[in-house]
């Protein structure tokens, strides 16, 4: 009956939506660790202001508040992204009203590092979505109540370090604090001949031996019902699964119930909020690449399901670089919204794991020393992903909804200091001049083959629709 028809357009009647406005300020990534309401310098200030002056103003919260509650975890999603708790007050005073917090870092240190983060923002009565104590809230939309309406958040995340992802409540024990997950699946495409040689393989090795005797005894064998073939699927995590094709190939598909249970939780937003916005924390590009500009098909495909079950808005963050814009069905798809703070070379401290990783001594080494280690802008000798000036640069967008639909979207660019020493990089200011010709032009560039059309009036854009 509704197929073609995106929600959030039929149900506009049946909520009252009719003549509301509203204006959304969608941040990327706040990686802070640092003070801003000490600043008052112009472009700082213009943009706080525009932050402030939104109805509704959302952004990713990428950092665990907490005082190193929690035991570091074995593994981490990159940096040991912890900061004080009273960054949650540095980003109200900078005029966010509702974060997401489903990250690959929510788990740096484990469970306790998530309880401490909750209970930061739940004594705050900052609403976040996309953690929680289970999976049933990490799943639950967060709300927000603003001059232009009652505004629902779903977030999740698809970048999962092992063990953050939320567990299930029973009834005869609890649930596990986590993320809310969208799981992926990873897919090899090769030619016959070659999926040939990794069963021949497979069973040189006496992995389908040992398949049999799991089989034998009764224990699961993942992968077993596939129609492709599955490799080192004889216990953990680690299997890779094959399918015969004419080229090789890296795809990735979302898992079916996650993708169902987060689509439901929009419609539920949708019936309890004036607006909804979908969010997604996203690392994975093409072709099993990771933090780079381009958009895989998986989430393509899944933001415009999000957009056709209730969301006004598809907010991606994660890759730490832009990605392109899609208005679909009239409401703006946000691939990826870039960095929009990254203070993660000021991180005070970090564990030993880490200081392994760059064959670093753990007990001489500094943090300094480890950022050195990992990072360098120098012209002369550039060092690490964070080098590349890409990573440094970003948009803020604001969404004016008008009558209860999509009107215009203005693209403010934000600098966030590539060329500034260690202290002062990392903080977002407005982007002028040459800087900001650059920011908007390459988001023209990205948004192309989406077909949507951006103007450049001196040093903002916008989106009509």
């Amino acid at each position: 009956m509704y197929v073609g028809i995106p929600l959030h357009a039929m149900t506009d009647s049946l909520y009252g939506r009719e003549g509301k406005e509203l204006t959304l300020a969608a941040a990327g990534d706040a990686i802070l660790t640092r003070k801003q309401s000490v600043y008052d310098d112009e472009q700082f200030v213009q943009l706080v202001d525009t932050i402030r002056d939104a109805d509704a103003s959302f952004v990713n919260l990428e950092v665990l508040l907490h005082d190193y509650d929690g035991y570091p975890a074995a593994n981490s999603g990159g940096t040991y992204m912890r900061a004080p708790p009273w960054v949650a007050d540095e980003l109200r005073w900078s005029g966010f009203d509702i974060f997401a917090a489903a990250t690959n870092h929510t788990g740096d240190f484990s469970h306790g590092g998530m309880e401490a983060t909750m209970r930061a923002l739940d004594t705050r009565d900052i609403p976040y979505a996309g953690l929680g104590e289970n999976l049933a809230d990490a799943r639950r939309p967060a709300y927000v109540d603003t001059p232009g309406g009652r505004v629902g958040v779903v977030a999740a995340c698809s970048t999962i370090t092992p063990g953050s992802e939320a567990g299930v409540q029973r009834p005869d024990i609890q649930g596990r604090p986590g993320l809310s997950p969208l799981h992926l699946e990873t897919h090899y495409s090769v030619p016959e001949t070659v999926q040939d040689q990794l069963e021949s393989m497979s069973e040189s090795l006496g992995l389908e031996d040992i398949k049999d005797r799991h089989r034998r005894l009764g224990f699961p064998v993942p992968g077993e019902n596939r129609s492709e073939f599955s490799l080192l699927n004889i216990g953990g995590n680690q299997h890779l699964h094959f399918e015969k094709a004419d080229e090789f190939g890296v795809t990735q598909r979302v898992n079916n119930a996650d993708r169902t249970a987060i689509l439901d939780q929009i419609r539920q937003a949708r019936s309890q909020s004036d607006w909804v916005f979908a969010s997604l924390h996203i690392h994975e590009g093409v072709g099993g690449a990771i933090n780079d500009k381009t958009v895989p098909g998986f989430l393509e495909q899944f933001a415009r399901e999000c957009i056709d079950s209730g969301a006004d808005a598809f907010l991606g963050h994660g890759p730490h670089v832009l990605r392109g814009i899609e208005i679909h069905d009239g409401a703006p798809i946000f691939y990826s919204l870039g960095n929009f703070m990254m203070q993660n070379e000021t991180v005070t401290k970090l564990p030993a794991e880490i200081y392994d990783k760059y064959d670093l001594l753990q007990w001489d080494s500094l943090p300094a020393d480890l950022f050195d280690a990992r990072v360098s802008n120098d012209e002369n000798q550039r060092i690490g992903f964070l080098a590349d000036a890409a990573f440094w640069e970003t948009i803020l967008p604001v969404c004016h909804f008008q009558e209860s639909q999509l009107e215009q979207v203005t693209l403010y660019p934000v600098d966030l200091g590539y060329e500034q020493p260690r202290p002062r990089r990392g903080r977002p200011v407005l982007a002028t001049e040459t800087k900001a010709s650059r920011i908007l032009e390459t988001v023209v560039s990205l948004s192309e083959p989406y077909g949507t059309e951006i103007t450049i009036d001196g040093e903002i854009g916008r989106i009509e629709v």
